[in-house]
């Protein structure tokens, strides 16, 4: 077989590879979008005066807050900067076509570019706050843009704006088809990457940011590349709408504007693909409202922002996530309950004793301030083994994990991995070398099923898992997509939560919630896996089960770091026992010989000990 038939051959199966995964997924609702579009498609063609340039326009607005969406409602990126974003967009296009007699694509593609650039600057400076100083921040972004447009009459042609010579060849029926068609890829495109694995991991980092750090979950690297996009979206959107108005001016682009996409976000529900257009057509609509009722100006304009955050209120009193989740929701119906017979995990079928060092910490120390948190502590992991290390509250147990997984930092001591010294490496290269911790606190995403929770885990070491890769199904990401299934769905297995894949972990009991963490790490493939009281919130229906676990970790050589204060599972899991007191080890050795030592029955106040 020549090259070329080769490459036509794999190309085929490659496309057919992809049809099918897309039948697979298909669903009524993207059936029920699809003829939505077709009906808007064919609005040109109706015989009305529908004022097709004020439908384009709103469809460019409406991608922008699609674009906004997927920042803050799949990042949890608070930005109130997108005005400012379709401002830079807008006023780079209108500069290239009306100054330097650029055509309108490649105006438009350098436009999209500066915005996209504009919003990754953003993003590194905001990226590692959280959301009240993101949302000042890109507010004040906002009002930056509208000072230096203002300020600026070069760049921005002053109180009468920049006029742009012709519409670029397009009609306003050609900017609707077009704003129709790219709102609809933006709609789909946020919808394929909330489903992926950058979506499923911005989530997690949105919910849960500490659970998400301890599975090595890129925040910063994430948080970045949504602002990016949202940006992006931004200014496509400004760059194209100059070009239907014909004039780009600068008091249009103004804070009011990103204030206007953010609530339309929050109304829509930025969950939901489709809320930013959900929310756009709702202000719309009461605009229309107004005009209908004879307001014009200045006080239709304080009518229209007063129903609207009258509109918005409801929707957070009542505990809504805006306009189309709360319809989902209404839709579907209550809820099924899941509460299927408690399955245990599968069973172990061997024991071991423990085998080579995988893990050593030697002589840890941390201090706040005159407090010292843990001196002098060492621990020492086997392949196959359960260390356990107990102590009364405030002993420093939970420190002691969080020096060995990175998320403090030492004051003394080292942390070795396989013998290689890993005491200087972040949270996310000792998670991938094989150091993985679970949360004292149930730390798990809610609305996600439990395997999209797991997934997070999983997506640890894909390679093909990346923004572009998910948006384009190529080939390896599909392939690598499906095995990363599968080891999550093997990772629930081992907990005993196969039953659960597709239940929301929220509507899980807490017990079940915790083993999701569980599974989540697991999903990771660590060598050494640091659980902090995963017998929070058991019954003792539950203890057995979670035994049964533990073991089945041991047969599977996983080294484990077991802080529990159930002493019952400890004695009958544990290998090796250290107790702490005042961050200083007391006693350390086999369950039964630990038990015995004065200093640790002294230590849990006299009662049994061990």
């Amino acid at each position: 077989m020549t090259t070329a038939a080769a490459t036509l051959a794999r190309t085929r199966s490659a496309v057919a590879g992809a049809a099918a995964d897309a039948r697979t997924a298909w669903s009524y609702r993207a059936t029920a979008g699809l003829a939505v579009i077709g009906l808007a498609a064919l609005v040109p063609a109706l015989p009305f005066d529908l004022r097709l340039d004020r439908l384009a326009a709103t469809l460019y607005l409406a991608l922008a807050a699609v674009g906004l969406g997927l920042a803050v409602g799949v990042g949890g990126v608070p930005s109130l900067a997108q005005g400012a974003f379709a401002a830079t967009g807008a006023f780079t296009a209108a500069g290239l076509v009306a100054r330097q007699g650029w055509p309108l694509a490649p105006a438009v593609v350098a436009a999209t570019l500066a915005a996209a650039l504009a919003g990754a600057v953003a993003g590194v400076a905001l990226a590692r706050f959280g959301g009240v100083v993101v949302a000042a921040g890109t507010w004040l972004l906002a009002w930056l843009a509208a000072f230096a447009l203002t300020g600026f009459p070069s760049l921005s042609g002053g109180a009468q704006g920049l006029a742009l010579p012709g519409t670029g060849g397009l009609t306003p029926s050609g900017h609707y088809e077009l704003a129709l068609g790219l709102t609809a890829l933006a709609v789909g495109g946020y919808a394929v990457l909330a489903r992926g694995q950058p979506g499923l991991a911005l989530a997690a980092a949105r919910d849960q940011p500490e659970a998400a750090v301890a599975l090595g979950v890129p925040l910063a690297r994430l948080r970045i590349g949504a602002f990016t996009a949202s940006a992006a979206a931004g200014g496509l959107a400004g760059a194209l709408a100059v070009q239907l108005a014909g004039v780009a001016d600068p008091s249009a682009y103004g804070p009011a504007l990103s204030a206007k996409l953010f609530i339309a976000v929050v109304l829509g529900g930025a969950t939901a693909a489709a809320g930013g257009v959900a929310g756009v057509l709702v202000l719309g609509l009461l605009t229309l409202a107004t005009e209908a009722g004879g307001l014009e100006g200045f006080q239709a304009g304080r009518v229209q922002t007063l129903l609207a955050s009258v509109a918005v209120l409801v929707f957070l009193g009542l505990g809504d996530a805006g306009l189309l989740p709360s319809l989902r929701r209404r839709c579907r119906g209550a809820a099924a309950q899941h509460r299927p017979e408690r399955v245990a995990p599968p069973p172990a079928t061997e024991t071991s004793s423990g085998g080579r060092s995988v893990l050593l910490a030697d002589g840890l120390a941390k201090s706040f301030g005159n407090l010292a948190a843990v001196d002098g502590v060492g621990i020492e992991l086997e392949s196959g083994s359960v260390h356990a290390l107990v102590g009364p509250n405030g002993s420093g147990k939970t420190t002691v994990l969080q020096l060995v997984a990175g998320s403090l930092p030492v004051d003394r001591g080292r942390v070795a991995l396989d013998g290689v010294d890993v005491t200087r490496e972040p949270v996310r290269g000792r998670v991938v070398g094989g150091i993985v911790r679970t949360l004292q606190t149930t730390a798990v995403v809610d609305r996600h099923t439990a395997l999209e929770n797991v997934l997070v885990g999983a997506g640890l070491r894909r390679r093909f898992g990346g923004a572009w890769r998910t948006l384009l199904a190529t080939p390896k990401n599909r392939a690598e997509t499906a095995a990363t299934s599968a080891g999550a769905v093997e990772a629930l297995e081992s907990v005993g939560l196969a039953w659960a894949a597709d239940v929301p972990a929220g509507e899980l009991s807490a017990f079940d919630r915790r083993l999701v963490m569980v599974a989540t790490a697991l999903a990771t493939r660590p060598k050494a896996l640091l659980l902090d009281e995963p017998a929070a919130g058991a019954g003792s229906d539950d203890v057995p089960r979670l035994t049964a676990l533990l073991h089945g970790l041991r047969t599977r050589g996983v080294a484990v770091l077991l802080v529990e204060h159930n002493l019952r599972l400890v004695r009958a899991v544990a290998d090796r026992v250290t107790v702490l007191e005042a961050g200083r080890v007391i006693a350390s050795g086999a369950p039964a010989e630990v038990a015995l030592d004065p200093a640790v029955r002294r230590a849990y106040l006299g009662g049994p000990g061990l």
